[in-house]
């Protein structure tokens, strides 16, 4: 092979390559994960006000994205591979099962395992991201919830109840207490049910 033809070959395999990885960020960016990670980043730090305040500016943000509530609810999906389902539980998957937000929150409201309270520290992130998720999606109502403004203001109210609720469990977790914990955990599943209720699609 000539050094001439050994040049294009690479030129083609980079140029593959490039287009490969672009399609794989465009996969990453597709979902706004990464922006209820940095929201959720602030759930200790900020009251209700401040966070969902927060939380309008990524709402804003990924409506000009073209991004809906489905992408940032997404996060409570178990993950999948190429980085399409949820964010999971802890670091590792499978570290913890279930590994979905949405699944775990619903086992702990049910029984809370002795190695559940060694994950605590997982947990509380779940619990983080699951009140981010309420500071955003406060700003992004269905079409169900825009029919009038009292149905709004239920949408909100259910967000706000969320956000406590998943509060709640960072603190029932900080104590490790598995009765407190499972307590908090059916608060917060039941402020979901509630809204899922009236409102889901």
């Amino acid at each position: 092979m000539t050094k001439k033809y050994a040049m294009v070959l690479g030129i083609g395999v980079a140029l593959v390559a490039g287009v490969g990885v672009l399609s794989l960020r465009a996969a990453e960016e597709a979902s706004a994960a990464s922006d209820v990670k940095k929201l959720a980043d602030q759930v200790g730090k900020k009251d209700w006000a401040e966070l969902s305040r927060e939380g309008q500016t990524v709402a804003k943000r990924l409506d000009e994205q073209k991004k809906e509530l489905l992408d940032v609810m997404t996060v409570f999906k178990p993950r999948k591979p190429a980085g399409k389902g949820g964010l999971g539980v802890g670091n590792q998957p499978g570290a913890i099962k279930p590994d979905g937000i949405e699944a775990k929150i619903l086992n702990l409201s049910k029984r809370v395992q002795p190695a559940d309270l060694d994950k605590a520290a997982d947990l509380k992130r779940m619990a983080e991201i699951s009140a981010a998720v309420a500071g955003i999606a406060t700003h992004m109502p269905n079409e169900d919830a825009k029919k009038s403004k009292e149905a709004t203001k239920k949408w909100q109210d259910y967000s706000k109840d969320m956000h406590d609720a998943s509060k709640d469990l960072i603190k029932s977790l900080d104590g490790k207490n598995s009765a407190q914990i499972q307590l908090a955990a059916k608060k917060l599943q039941d402020a979901c049910t509630a809204c899922h209720k009236d409102f889901r699609e």
